[in-house]
């Protein structure tokens, strides 16, 4: 039997994936533009069109599992990610970035998809909740890792040492995969590759309300908070004057404290008030972020202080969503975890795309479009949690 802690060990690198090649860059976003002679929007959308790539990529990797098991689809999403990658190291115009990052993100949505099959397919229910929260605290500190390193290397390197780093990080988890990592799906058979079992399962899994409604509230959610990582170093950068260090420090500053202080606040409450009221608090905290970062703004201006507060609020609500809505949504669907992984996946990293083009597409000026976004998105999220997922 596989270690718990090594299978952990190699499921936090798959879960890290997504977070770890979108943010790595949003310090050099500024940079880009000026090497590679390129409107900042469209640089900003090449952080989109990555998701768009993930989110459709898992459409595919979730059903194939199914047939043949975990590992493989891994290793060649991996692999393809690996290609994407050397694309974007090389990049010579924004075309051909922008080329390379959805090459790259359609390699990075098999551990998008993936590392959540792999975790149902191990675990049972008591061991979701007792591992889930150690993967939440450790995902905690790991994600916001990814912009503060990215600034460094930004400063000391170029934007273009970012990219060799997530060859390094795909190369190595290509390797543990293949040596180390043990097949985790014990349903797979090629039978489940049919047009038959296809249809019938992604068919349970959308007339299902509890699981389209949360896989919808996390559409929502997620795009809101991908939403500033295409605006915030815009802002802060090219508006407020920070470098791309700080930028990093700031936003590993958010994951560390906010995200950190959110996580232990979760554990400590779910049990007393249940996943629903974490839920709605999670989005009343959004919504009041969404308002103060309005106020702030005409009170103050364009400030780091202005900027900084509201985030933190929002960053701690965020974080309160995450956990709650995967397990409302997986719980009863462990035999068909791969479908189950691919299609909540597809939605949680379609918000992204979708609000993150958005957002490419909004003016930089001040703060305000990025509130009004915190706003809608966060609404949005509460509404189909109460009229989907809670109406019957």
């Amino acid at each position: 039997m596989q270690s718990h802690k090594v299978l952990l060990s190699i499921v936090l690198l798959a879960a890290c994936l997504v977070s770890v090649a979108s943010d790595i860059y949003a310090p050099s976003l500024s940079a880009i533009a000026q090497d590679l002679k390129a409107p900042i929007a469209e640089v900003q959308e090449s952080m989109a069109i990555f998701m768009l790539g993930v989110c459709l990529s898992q459409l595919i990797y979730g059903p194939i599992s199914e047939g043949v098991g975990r590992r493989l689809p891994l290793i060649v999403g991996l692999g393809i990610m690996l290609m994407g990658s050397t694309m974007c190291l090389y990049a010579t115009n924004i075309s051909l970035l922008l080329i390379g990052r959805f090459v790259q993100g359609a390699g990075a949505g098999a551990g998008a998809c993936l590392w959540r099959s792999m975790f149902r397919d191990s675990f049972d229910a008591t061991q979701m909740a007792k591992y889930g929260a150690y993967l939440g605290i450790t995902l905690t500190f790991v994600i916001p890792a990814a912009p503060a390193l990215g600034g460094y290397l930004q400063a000391y390197f170029g934007w273009r040492a970012g990219f060799l780093f997530l060859i390094v990080y795909a190369l190595t988890t290509i390797i543990l995969v293949f040596f180390v990592l043990k097949e985790t799906s014990t349903y797979h058979h090629k039978e489940r590759l049919s047009w038959t079992f296809f249809r019938n399962a992604v068919g349970q899994l959308i007339s299902s309300r509890t699981f389209m409604g949360y896989a919808l509230c996390m559409f929502f959610s997620y795009g809101a908070f991908f939403s500033w990582f295409v605006i915030g170093p815009v802002l802060l950068i090219d508006k407020v004057g920070i470098t791309p260090v700080d930028f990093g420090r700031i936003s590993l500053f958010l994951g560390l404290i906010s995200m950190s202080l959110a996580g232990v606040f979760n554990g400590r409450m779910i049990g007393r008030f249940g996943p629903h009221f974490m839920l709605r608090l999670g989005w009343s905290l959004m919504l009041s972020a969404g308002v103060l970062m309005i106020l702030l703004k005409l009170l103050c201006g364009v400030t780091l202080f202005s900027i900084i507060v509201p985030m933190f609020l929002f960053f701690f609500g965020v974080t309160l969503i995450w956990p709650s809505a995967f397990a409302g949504a997986f719980a009863p669907f462990g035999k068909i975890a791969g479908y189950a992984g691919s299609l909540y996946s597809f939605m949680q990293i379609g918000g992204s795309a979708v609000l993150g083009t958005l957002s490419s597409c909004l003016p930089t000026t001040s703060q305000i479009p990025l509130a009004f976004i915190f706003l809608s998105a966060s609404a949005a999220a509460w509404i189909v949690f109460e009229w989907v997922v809670r109406g019957d």
